[in-house]
């Protein structure tokens, strides 16, 4: 059969000598392989300069640095707020009664002599402290209120019991001859003598004293006084006028010396006497502080009350302690010789006495701006470590988020420490802390949600928050070891971005 050879394609110059070399084995009806061209790869389209890793990289750096300062304004305000909490305890202070430095029993004794360094003869006074002094306390705290802050303050009820010896403590400097006794009188140092409940009686070697008296000696009391409340007290929008009621203030209250209770008494038939007993009973109403002043050879000090969060100050801490829901009790033994003061001086001796007292404490129990304040220190860590969890999404996801959007998250978490300050204000920090930290990761995993349009994805970075905050609440009810636990923990979180890095491929992050 004849073939048409109009439908046979021509041989290629190479197949057609093949053929006619090997005659029948080549078949002429086969096309021959011809090299089609390679389409070329659909080039990758090229991003904007604002949508590049480095762009996101440098303006969340910069970013994290500008909202730092609306951090700062939020602390500026907490510490302004402290100060308005301060001035309303002075307030109530002012009202109820200070807190009271007690400094006593001590018999007073006027002289007069021509001492060292005097050009002629002045008066002067001996001062003689008890030889052994019991003090049993009893104090019932509740808390007051101005607005929105508080106070705790107290009444209590103090035992004082111990004994006098006047003979043989008389310094050498001072003339027997010279002692006023039938002048002498009996001083007990009280911080604010209106916080006397009542009538002050003392039994004094078988002898009624009634104490009635009020004066100062800054010999024995320092005057405790807060001098910048109450310079400012008054509205003044002139800092230097201020500052000279300040001054003002401290020199009035130098001059006059810490207030006193005092009464005469004589003392002549007792300056022979081994032991002269003596005990006393002080009503008394003060706030956020009870202090004693150790003036006994022995003094043994024990003190009780309803406040289940005390705090034990001062230049001697408890010998035994008790703290439990339903109060306190606490007792102190001192000897003279743990202290820098004899048991009879002559004139100021103050400062020394002043150094040696041992403190309750009554304050609030929860300082809620002392915590805002340090949780504000990790604004940067919070603000950093949320926006490189958003970055990592943003490139996993290839889904661009707009700078704008990195700017109202960043907002959102300097928001949380204004919403923490205000409502810590109101009930326990740990409520307002939970509370704030509720409202902003619910804020911030929502958006997240509209602007990724994948639910997965925000709630995870929902949770990498709740995490951080919760790590940060972690660190602020630690004391002893908050820093090595933020140390400890910021390694393992650069850890983990450091190998969550290694599983981006190269494409990813260009």
């Amino acid at each position: 059969m004849e073939t048409d050879s109009r439908n046979v394609p021509p041989l290629p110059q190479g197949l057609e000598q093949a053929q006619q070399n090997d005659g029948d084995r080549v078949n002429p009806t086969v096309a021959p392989m011809t090299a089609s061209p390679v389409p070329p790869f659909p080039a990758k389209p090229k991003k904007k300069f604002t949508q590049t890793l480095g762009f996101k990289v440098a303006f969340i750096v910069i970013l994290s640095f500008v909202l730092l300062l609306p951090t700062l304004m939020i602390d500026s305000l907490s510490s302004e707020r402290e100060g308005t909490s301060a001035q309303a305890r002075n307030e109530i202070s002012q009202k109820w009664g200070r807190p009271q430095h007690i400094t006593g029993p001590v018999i007073a004794i006027p002289y007069k002599a021509k001492l060292k360094g005097d050009t002629a003869v002045s008066e002067h006074m001996l001062y003689v402290l008890p030889k052994t002094l019991n003090v049993n306390a009893d104090v019932k705290s509740k808390t007051l209120y101005r607005s929105i802050y508080e106070s705790v303050v107290y009444n209590t009820g103090i035992d004082f019991e111990g004994t006098f010896k006047i003979k043989g403590l008389l310094p050498a400097q001072v003339d027997t001859a010279t002692l006023e006794m039938d002048k002498a009188h009996i001083e007990v140092g009280i911080t604010d003598l209106r916080g006397i409940a009542q009538k002050l009686v003392m039994d004094l070697n078988g002898n009624v004293v009634e104490i009635n008296d009020g004066g100062k000696d800054a010999n024995i009391q320092v005057e405790k006084i807060n001098l910048a409340n109450e310079a400012t007290t008054e509205a003044s929008d002139d800092t230097m006028l201020q500052e000279e009621k300040a001054v003002d203030y401290a020199d009035m209250y130098q001059a006059m010396g810490g207030a006193v209770a005092k009464a005469g008494v004589n003392v002549a038939q007792m300056s022979s006497l081994d032991s002269i007993p003596f005990k006393m009973h002080l009503d008394l109403k003060g706030s956020e502080s009870l202090n004693f002043t150790p003036i006994g050879e022995t003094t043994i000090v024990k003190v009780k009350g309803d406040c289940p969060t005390p705090s034990f100050g001062g230049n001697f801490l408890p010998d035994s302690r008790n703290v439990d829901d339903r109060g306190f009790s606490a007792s102190w033994k001192v000897i003279s010789i743990n202290r820098a003061y004899p048991q009879a001086f002559i004139d100021d001796m103050s400062t020394d006495l002043d150094k040696s007292q041992l403190q309750v404490g009554l304050m609030v129990p929860v300082d809620s701006y002392h915590k805002t304040e340090r949780a504000i220190k990790y604004a940067f860590m919070v603000i950093v470590l949320t926006f490189i969890g958003v970055l990592f999404v943003e490139i996993k996801m290839h889904r661009n988020i707009n700078v704008f959007q990195y700017l109202l998250v960043g907002l959102a978490l300097v928001l949380f420490y204004s919403l923490l300050l205000s409502i810590s204000e109101h009930m326990s920090f740990g409520y307002a802390y939970f509370i704030a930290s509720a409202m902003t990761i619910v804020m911030i995993t929502l958006y997240l949600m509209g602007v990724l349009k994948h639910k997965k994805m925000a709630l995870a970075v929902g949770g990498m928050l709740t995490l951080i905050y919760a790590y940060i609440f972690v660190l602020l009810s630690l004391e002893t070891y908050a820093l090595l636990a933020g140390s400890i923990g910021l390694f393992i979180v650069l850890a983990l971005i450091m190998y969550y890095s290694l599983k981006l491929r190269t494409e990813e992050i260009e």
